[in-house]
């Protein structure tokens, strides 16, 4: 069983100090006897199974860059211009975020040498403020996923249909959500049958749209080079000074650089974790970062600042514009070519969502703050399998009532909210275990930066646009009287749970974790 790293003074008081990291647990841990005993007792067999250690460093970077590198680019600049009104300052607000990123990167960085666990950043809130905000950071990056999940699934199935109908058909809506869900189930059976496969699929689909960005930035190159400098040259004209639409702007390139965290939530699963960790977060942001910058450079040299606004299948238009001088054959050439690529993209970006997103209730199943059937590992392919069912249920409800660029806002609003106090963990571990060993080790100020970017991402949608703000906070409360009615006491479902997590090791063929 995981166990908890702060003694009990730390988790009642996030600033005190202790001078080592004691791997004990807390007397006031838990009413729940989560031993590995407890564990036993409740399957069939009696067998405990724990997820395989077999990520390399080559596999971690493609996993986030493939997780990363997915409906964002292709959605998200759409927004941005619309918010911004001018390509250099959405320029700007596409390097800043992913400086911004990078930031937060290399911060849980450090958080992930010095405890790498699977969960991520619900660990590291849980050894720092303790329990409580550990099950709510769980609640609401449950939420984050499957709406994280349903964004992509949604955006495949808008680039998959364009390729047989036009978006214009009154049934669109309808269909675009059917092969949505129809990719959730796809991706969720694949995971399931293991996780090297789902990562080797993943990784085929991480190089062909890797091409396609390649093949796009070519294509704006000779653009330029055949003298078409007008919309390069618009610069800053047009530009929106509000600071709240730029709010909504950075949210929007934060979404396309999202993904990067899934790193730390596999982290039990990566060999070496203390020095693959932040190598393969610096890896990623770095080479994102750069390959964002360039892409939408393509974008604004292929593309006018109406045109990219007015578009809702930028990489198509854009493909569609540069070939229109060679007939109508190209034209058709381009749009199969960045519909395929795009829907590729974006089915290898579900993939390694869903994936890395189980992990979340598989965490706090094993840290007993989820119930117990979620931390179960199929026995043959030593997956999550529950978690990811669980996964698969939740993205499949939120794509039928779903707007996309309200998901994206609320995704981002949610995520920077607990990034933000990793983000300041990384400072009160600094101050409570001055001597833990730490691996990899951030200057002081980048998580200063990170932590002020939170705040601004938090502030931001507050004032711009309250009441959908107040609403998900709401929902974020909801789990404070979750906690104290189920994981904080002793429990009248108890009973009942150990009976169905006992029914599900059967039928799954599956064994608690530890």
């Amino acid at each position: 069983m995981a166990t908890v790293v702060p003694l009990p003074t730390c988790i009642i008081n996030p600033l005190a100090r202790s001078d080592s990291i004691s791997i004990e647990k807390p007397e006031n841990y838990g009413s729940i006897d989560d031993s590995k005993e407890h564990k036993k007792d409740i399957l069939a067999g009696g067998k405990v199974v724990e997820l395989g250690r077999d990520l390399t460093l080559f596999h971690t970077v493609s996993l986030a860059v493939g997780q990363i590198i997915g409906s964002g680019i292709f959605i998200s600049p759409n927004v941005i211009i619309k918010n911004t009104g001018s390509m250099g300052i959405s320029l700007i607000i596409w390097t800043l975020g992913g400086l911004l990123s990078l930031c937060g990167a290399l911060c849980f960085g450090e958080l992930g040498a010095l405890y790498p666990k699977s969960g991520g950043e619900c660990q590291y809130i849980r050894i720092t403020y303790g329990r409580m905000a550990a099950f709510v950071n769980l609640w609401v990056l449950m939420i984050v996923y499957a709406m994280g999940a349903a964004v992509i699934a949604l955006t495949f199935a808008t680039y998959f249909l364009s390729l047989f109908v036009e978006d214009s058909y009154p049934q669109f809506e309808l269909m675009k959500k059917i092969v949505a869900a129809i990719a959730v189930v796809t991706v969720i059976g694949i995971c399931i049958y293991g996780t090297k496969l789902g990562v080797w699929i993943q990784n085929g689909f991480t190089i062909m749209k890797v091409l396609a960005l390649i093949f796009l930035v070519v294509l704006g190159i000779v653009y330029l080079s055949k003298g078409h400098t007008e919309n390069i040259s618009s610069g800053f004209t047009g530009s929106n000074l509000d600071v709240g639409d730029w709010s909504g702007a950075m949210l929007s390139s934060l979404w396309a650089y999202n993904g990067w965290t899934c790193i730390n939530i596999i982290a039990s699963e990566v060999k070496e974790p203390k020095k693959n960790l932040p190598r393969a977060l610096t890896i990623t942001g770095l080479s994102v970062t750069v390959t964002y910058v360039i892409v939408n450079l393509a974008y604004h040299a292929l593309l006018s600042t109406d045109e990219l606004i007015k578009s809702q299948s930028i990489a198509v238009f854009a493909g569609e514009k540069f070939f229109s001088e060679y007939g109508p054959g190209a034209v058709i050439f381009a749009r199969y070519f960045f519909a395929i690529s795009v829907a590729l993209s974006t089915f290898g970006a579900l993939l390694a969502t869903v994936l890395s997103g189980s992990r979340v209730p598989y965490a706090g199943a094993t840290e007993s703050m989820m119930p117990e059937c979620f931390g179960l590992v199929s026995k043959r392919n030593k997956t999550p399998v529950t978690s990811l069912l669980f996964m698969g249920v939740s993205s499949f409800v939120c794509i039928w009532p779903s707007n996309i660029g309200s998901l994206i806002q609320y995704v981002g609003f949610l995520s920077w909210t607990f990034w933000g106090l990793c983000f300041l963990a990384v400072l009160i571990l600094r101050y409570r275990l001055p001597d833990a060993e730490r691996p990899f080790k951030v200057p002081l100020f980048i998580p200063v930066i990170a932590i002020l970017t939170s705040l601004y991402l938090i502030i931001g949608p507050c004032y711009a646009n309250p009441v959908s703000s107040g609403i998900w906070i709401l929902v974020t409360l909801v789990a404070v009287p979750v906690y104290y009615g189920y994981v904080d006491t002793d429990k009248s479902c108890d009973g009942w749970m150990k009976k169905l997590t006992r029914k599900l090791t059967q039928y799954l063929e599956a064994g608690v974790s530890v």
